[in-house]
């Protein structure tokens, strides 16, 4: 649903408005996509004479949601491919059976690939192997893979197709399983899964092939409409390769762009974004380039980050994507070529390695208000969060995780480590810009249930997980209002409901600086409105 309105202005007033300026606002007016002012109704009716008038009541309005790092394109995609996820798969043998049948309509030959899927929820905290996706599909090439984006499993028929046989064949940065036979299981981690199935994240040609531009671009669009039912106005796209760039463009082209996306774009195609001839992005630019991304470690999610002190259990200190040297050559490339580079760096040890690069390359080429940006910072330590603020870096951690999979990281950090963990309260305390992120597919979309994850710091069994780094319901809104604005150095036009700002901005049930926090989670989303222009309405609206 998208209601166009004209360019007259237009004033909207609700019971509470939460302006992130620290002024108190009964109401504001606004034209086209811009705000106008903000103040007592009977002052904007004075001053706008004729504006029609928005009045929704006991409701809250907030600025729009913005998620700094999350994979719309690639969810996009996936919600073309089988749905694995927790909420629909129980178990192994129902996983077979939904793979079984999208192999029954699909002409053999052909992949099969299935999505969202979480091992620890599914099966039983024991990984799936290519046995079970032999079983479901006999005659298709059949991948499967983690809700983590960092891990996957592919068949028999899978593994012949990518030349994969020894475990030797994984590349740089990846790792494939082996069985109690010596023989590969299936299961791949990182590189070798982004070789074999996602273009944004390797140079090289994938295996996979990908689906037809069009069911693409209105897969987007759908899944846009999901993200504004949640009160998302504007997301980080957070890897994005020629073909997603590609995707973006020719929905933003057609006008059906009613999401605003901040794409970081792979650093294994910055020639070709560099080339790129663009006009410098306004205001109102639905589609911008935010930055480049790359890789410094694994997923915390399955205890594969690199780490200081390695995980319980573990011998090593995890994955890690990129050696020291080749981070100090990425993020000097990027920094000199006048870029904001956003590196995935979950654990404290890869933190380490990106502040030594960031600072390296500021000393030797000094740039004023660059924001670099660390994405996830899952396991940190005093050492490095100092050093982040000093060198005005930019966190991005996941908002959600310890509500959504903390249950599950018990089984990796001990105690000590886990009030480290997702490091909000620390962070802002020691002056670190933090931005909202989910990281979807990684864990859920809902602003409001990382906002509950963040203030009540409590895994899904009702367990606290890292209580000292509880922040309020404010700090929390505002990662995702003016937190997530900062973090693409769009501060001036987002987060705010204020003069000047787009008129982005959501209607909710209840105020979350209001409600227990353990019910911000369960707060009806109303409306959604981006640019002036609603563009989602709840069911009877």
């Amino acid at each position: 649903m998208t209601e166009r309105l004209s360019g007259e202005p237009q004033i909207v007033t609700a019971a509470h408005i939460h302006t992130m300026t620290g002024e108190p606002a009964r109401a504001f007016a606004y034209s086209g996509e811009r705000i106008l002012a903000t103040g007592e109704l009977a002052e904007l009716r004075e001053s706008f004479p004729g504006a029609r008038v928005h009045d929704f009541g006991a409701a809250t309005v907030v600025p729009g949601f913005n998620d700094a790092h999350q994979h719309p394109t690639i969810c996009a995609e996936q919600t073309l491919q089988v749905d694995l996820s927790p909420d629909r798969i129980r178990d192994t043998e129902q996983l077979i059976a939904a793979l079984a049948e999208r192999a029954a309509h699909t002409p053999k030959g052909q992949w099969v690939i299935g999505s969202g899927y979480d091992h620890y929820r599914s099966g039983g905290g024991v990984e799936l192997t290519r046995a079970e996706l032999d079983r479901a599909c006999p005659e298709h090439p059949a991948l499967v893979v983690s809700v983590t984006l960092h891990a996957g499993t592919v068949n028999t028929a899978g593994l012949r197709l990518a030349g994969l046989q020894r475990p030797e064949d994984a590349p740089p940065g990846g790792e494939l399983g082996v069985g109690a036979d010596g023989e590969l299981n299936g299961v791949m981690h990182d590189q070798v899964l982004y070789d074999l199935a996602f273009p944004a994240f390797t140079k090289r040609e994938t295996i996979v092939p990908q689906p037809e531009p069009a069911d693409l671009q209105q897969a987007f669009c759908d899944f846009a409409m999901r993200l504004h039912a949640a009160g998302i106005t504007s997301a980080g796209d957070a890897l994005v390769a020629p073909k997603s760039w590609e995707l973006l463009d020719a929905v933003e082209r057609s006008g059906r762009l009613t999401l605003r996306v901040n794409a970081l774009a792979s650093y294994d195609h910055f020639d070709y974004f560099r080339a790129l001839e663009r006009p410098a992005p306004d205001a109102v630019t639905r589609l911008r380039l935010g930055g480049i991304k790359t890789f410094a470690d694994g997923a915390v999610n399955g205890g594969m980050c690199l780490v200081e002190e390695p995980v319980i259990g573990a011998t090593g200190n995890g994955i890690a994507r990129m050696e020291p040297e080749e981070m100090n050559e990425v993020v000097r490339t990027v920094h000199d070529a006048g870029w904001r580079v956003a590196v995935h760096a979950n654990g404290d040890r890869a933190v380490r390695y990106v502040l030594d690069a960031i600072e390296a390359a500021q000393q030797a080429n000094p740039r004023a208000d660059v924001r670099h940006r660390l994405e996830h910072t899952s396991v940190l330590n005093t050492e490095v969060i100092k050093r982040m603020a000093a060198l005005g870096a930019v966190a991005v951690p996941f908002a959600e995780y310890a509500l959504a999979h903390g249950d599950k990281l018990r089984a990796y950090y001990e105690p000590e480590r886990r009030e480290r963990m997702f490091a909000h309260r620390a962070l802002l305390d020691a002056g670190v810009p933090v931005a909202g992120s989910s990281d979807y597919p990684c864990g859920p979309y809902e602003p409001l249930f990382a906002m509950r994850s963040c203030v009540a710091r409590k895994d899904r069994t009702g367990a606290e997980f890292g209580p000292s780094q509880r922040i309020s319901a404010t700090e929390a809104l505002a990662l995702f209002t003016t937190g997530a604005a900062y973090s693409s150095a769009e501060e001036h036009t987002k987060g705010k409901l204020a003069e000047g700002q787009l008129a982005d901005f959501v209607v909710l049930d209840a105020d979350p600086a209001q409600v227990d926090p353990d019910e911000l989670s369960e707060i009806p989303v109303r409306q959604t409105w981006v640019g002036g222009e609603r563009v989602w309405a709840a069911d009877g609206e």
